[in-house]
């Protein structure tokens, strides 16, 4: 039973990795000067974001700025079709815009052990 339960868990990480892309990240249509913006500094390390939650308001253009600070790790918000790799300690900059009231699911992935 207890492996019946962990494929089925490794199933459903998969599967939520792979989200299709549902909104565009930052609509042609909408006005950068006038949108409220919020900028949110984070950090990768050891599958680990921080900050583990962002809490950001309906209407608003939010700009991520990671940094991975122990090797290569990538960075998506599938439903935003947004999908980056960052190398250590660099610094990536993503945009998206929070249209609507809701939440989405990001994921980590490390390319460390990869031979890239």
């Amino acid at each position: 039973m207890q492996t019946r339960r962990s494929v089925l868990i490794a199933i459903l990480l998969l599967v939520g990795c792979a989200t299709t892309q549902l909104f565009e990240a930052v609509p042609s249509t909408l006005n950068r000067e006038t949108a409220p913006k919020q900028i949110i500094e984070m950090t990768a390390e050891h599958f680990h974001f921080t900050p583990e939650e962002l809490k950001v308001k309906e209407g608003t253009l939010v700009t991520l700025r990671i940094t991975s600070i122990d090797g290569s790790h990538g960075f998506a918000l599938g439903a935003f079709g947004i999908d980056e790799e960052l190398k250590e300690n660099e610094t990536k900059t993503v945009e998206f815009y929070a249209r609507r009231k809701g939440s989405t699911n990001s994921s980590a992935r490390t390319f460390a052990d990869w031979d890239i």
